[in-house]
């Protein structure tokens, strides 16, 4: 079950998306909180994977995290984005929807018989799609959005 936290950040979304209707292009400040929110609620559901209590909780937090990650991915694609922004705002997409697949594919694989001991020792994951998605982060920065790197978790 998702917390109160990421309820309030999807009504945040799902206000902002319909604000920003059809083909508008949103304003900087409007761009800025879609990407803070998209960033927030991934940063929220990966460090939610480290405070599993099990192995089946473990799975199921990397389940809801990779489908709000995708979700978060989605919401900001539907945000109008004016031409001088789209591809970093593109690659941000982009990266974003690539970690929620890592993030499920790495679940997947770890159910398949064999692989369940890639958990045993493990103090982390690491994903080059996590480092994607900061570098399409700090090229936002660059470009005057100010929005924090995703966290260590």
């Amino acid at each position: 079950m998702l917390g109160p936290r990421v309820v309030l950040l999807v009504v945040a979304v799902v206000v902002l998306a319909s604000g920003c209707g059809g083909s508008t292009v949103a304003s900087v400040p409007e761009l800025e909180s879609a990407v803070v929110l998209a960033r927030d609620r991934t940063d929220y559901v990966l460090a939610r994977i480290t405070r599993a209590e099990s192995e089946g909780d473990f799975l199921e937090r990397m389940d809801e995290a990779a489908d709000a990650i995708d979700d978060a991915a989605r919401d900001l694609d539907r945000i109008g984005v004016s031409k001088d922004r789209e591809s970093e705002v593109g690659d941000l997409v982009e990266s974003l929807h690539q970690l929620a697949f890592d993030v499920q594919a790495t679940a997947d694989q770890i159910r398949e018989p064999g692989f369940g001991d890639l958990l045993t020792g493990t103090r982390g994951l690491s994903f080059e799609s996590w480092s994607k998605v900061n570098l399409a982060l700090a090229v936002l920065r660059k470009e005057g959005i100010e929005v924090a790197p995703l966290e260590r978790h």
